[in-house]
């Protein structure tokens, strides 16, 4: 019978080139620096305003905000909304998603629930913020 010998294969590994690898890093950077342009031009495309606060209970309140899109195109978005009370203490927050229509400008409802503690007695849900929300990496 023949001796067959199998290829010892550790010998014959292939390493990418230097070059390769250096392409790929600068595509990875060009990549996040295209991302947070886009998000920080979000902005301008879509403008959340007079917010407002309606059906307030002791353990959820419906916050009310207009959205105004400025571009041709239909979205999803994805917004951030914080409630705040008296004393600068954030209350409730919660991250959902709004269909908006091409050059439009629309009143969105959004109960929040869950709050963080309970109100105090002489204590106020003075304000809420809604933001478009931008996923991090780090």
């Amino acid at each position: 019978m023949p001796i067959i010998e199998r290829p010892d294969l550790i010998k014959k590994r292939r390493y990418a080139p230097a070059g390769l690898k250096l392409i790929l890093l600068v595509a990875v950077v060009m990549g996040f620096w295209l991302r947070t342009c886009w998000y920080s031009k979000q902005e301008e495309y879509y403008e959340i305003s007079n917010i407002e606060f309606e059906n307030q209970t002791m353990s959820s309140v419906d916050v009310l905000f207009d959205v105004t899109n400025n571009t041709g195109n239909s979205k999803e978005i994805t917004v951030l909304i914080r409630i705040y009370t008296d004393t600068e203490f954030e209350m409730a927050s919660r991250i959902t998603s709004i269909e908006v229509e091409p050059r439009s400008k629309k009143r969105y409802r959004k109960m929040i629930e869950k709050w963080s503690r309970p109100l105090y007695m002489d204590e106020r849900l003075s304000h809420a913020t809604v933001e478009i929300f931008v996923p991090t990496i780090f």
